[in-house]
């Protein structure tokens, strides 16, 4: 009887010393990797090389085309500037639609929430709901520019 009592401690001391080990390292590679996908992914990440820019209240419906090299040079520093909020979100249905288009047929799309004047305005990318990008009140005022200019 003693035996088996004395096997039994052993066989749970090893197994909890295992367990705590491999927990451990499991821990230590999740915070690294989440610390590396944190700082690498503070920015919109975007390819400025796009050729157009579509912006729609609706999807496909009244859109509002964009190609002229001025209205893409302030888009791209709209997105360039756009900074990754923490945490996930739950957010109501986007204002806009936003297709940005590259050659050969590629593009991208994001979901649009416009600020007024003196406000963040988001942008969302439509493969990643849980994430948002804010822009700030002085890019939100060049969007409004832009986009009641097409209103209009």
């Amino acid at each position: 009887m003693r035996n088996i009592i004395l096997l039994s401690v052993l066989i749970l001391s090893f197994s909890s010393i295992l367990f705590a080990c491999q927990s451990k390292e499991n821990t230590t590679e999740t915070s690294a990797n989440r610390t590396a996908i944190s700082e690498s992914d503070k920015k919109l990440s975007f390819n400025n090389d796009f050729k157009s820019i579509s912006i729609s209240k609706t999807k496909g419906s009244n859109e509002m085309d964009f190609d002229d090299e001025e209205t893409l040079k302030v888009f791209q520093d709209i997105f360039s500037s756009a900074e990754r909020e923490p945490g996930i979100v739950d957010i109501a249905d986007p204002e806009f639609y936003m297709d940005v288009f590259y050659g050969n047929d590629n593009h991208q799309s994001l979901y649009l929430w416009i600020g007024k004047k003196g406000q963040r305005s988001t942008i969302m990318k439509t493969e990643d709901t849980h994430t948002i990008y804010t822009v700030s009140n002085d890019m939100t005022d060049k969007l409004i520019e832009i986009v009641q200019s097409r209103l209009n």
